[in-house]
């Protein structure tokens, strides 16, 4: 399935929950259907041309069990329209158009230690004055190779104050 159809379910879905007060209650089921995927690797199972319509149809079956009425008639169009294969890319998809309407955000801070609770807590301010964010979750990785400093990512954009950009961007003045 192409980003674009992804998109075109997830912003549909979207749509009829917010219509109907019930992003409250969607946003969450999206959440832990993304987490069903991965753990059981459901996107290859759908995906897999050797599993037939009928089993890929009881396990849709299965998790609407615990569905809200929305989440239920979402599957069941997905189902109807031949999309099961692309359902975890839709999934990705709703996430993703939800974080950019509430402008929220998971942001990766690399460092050359783990961070602090007190640093956390201002890469946190940070990241909502410089990427307009109102809800920011911090992801620190530890990298030594940066030496000091740290660089911050978040959907693509970067700042990046590692001492071994800075030490790079020396060398590259002085040659």
């Amino acid at each position: 399935m192409t980003t674009v159809n992804a998109q075109k379910y997830g912003k549909a879905l979207l749509e009829v929950a917010e219509e109907r007060s019930q992003l409250e209650v969607i946003l969450p089921e999206v959440n832990e259907l993304t987490q069903l995927f991965k753990e059981e690797n459901l996107a290859s199972f759908f995906g897999a041309e050797v599993y037939s319509a009928s089993a890929k149809s009881q396990v849709i079956d299965m998790i609407k069990e615990n569905a809200s009425d929305l989440m239920k008639n979402f599957l069941d169009t997905v189902r109807a329209n031949g999309r099961l294969a692309d359902l975890s890319d839709i999934l990705v998809e709703v996430k993703n158009t939800a974080d950019d309407m509430f402008k929220i955000a998971d942001v990766e801070v690399v460092s050359s230690v783990k961070l602090t609770e007190t640093q956390i807590e201002k890469f946190v301010a940070l990241a909502k004055s410089k990427f307009d964010l109102n809800e920011v979750t911090i992801v620190n990785t530890v990298d030594e190779k940066i030496v000091g400093g740290f660089i911050v990512n978040s959907r693509g954009k970067i700042i990046d104050a590692s001492v071994k950009s800075q030490l790079a961007k020396i060398a590259k003045e002085i040659l």
